[in-house]
């Protein structure tokens, strides 16, 4: 019985190490800048696959090349993605327009309708019914 627990807190301290070291290396390549990555890329590759010095000069030429023009498209990408961003927000912002004034035009055509009573009720469900939709816009954001 000491035996499968002694192997199963080393089969558990293992699996934890791997983890821990998996997310440290992923927290340096995160944090690298463009030349660590291509040096880490390059020792990885020398290391896997044991290539000469002169092989491995010319692989990270080879990666440096790659992450210069890698950034180019991520910098074109991101400026795309703001750019279409800023176009939903203002075709966003024009619709909410247009709702806006076609509600007011609604309240226009029914106060002639409708007693003053029967107006402030109706207004007052009206705001009702958006306070509940802000409820569940707000309950399916968390």
């Amino acid at each position: 019985m000491k035996n499968v627990v002694k192997k199963l807190v080393v089969a558990t301290a293992l699996v934890f190490s791997v983890g821990v070291s998996a997310q440290d290396r992923k927290e340096k390549l995160k944090n690298a800048t463009p030349e660590e990555k291509v040096e880490m890329r390059t020792n990885k590759m020398s290391e896997k696959l044991g290539l000469d010095e002169n092989q491995k000069k010319k692989v990270k030429e080879v990666f440096a090349a790659q992450q210069k023009e890698n950034e180019a498209v991520r910098e074109e990408m991101k400026s795309e993605r703001e750019k279409a961003r800023a176009e939903r927000e203002k075709a966003l912002a024009e619709k909410k327009a247009i709702l806006k004034k076609q509600h007011e035009a609604l309240k226009a055509k029914l106060k002639p309708i409708l007693t003053e009573e029967q107006f402030k009720k109706w207004e007052a469900m009206q705001n009702e019914n958006m306070e509940k939709v802000k409820e569940r816009r707000n309950h399916k954001k968390q």
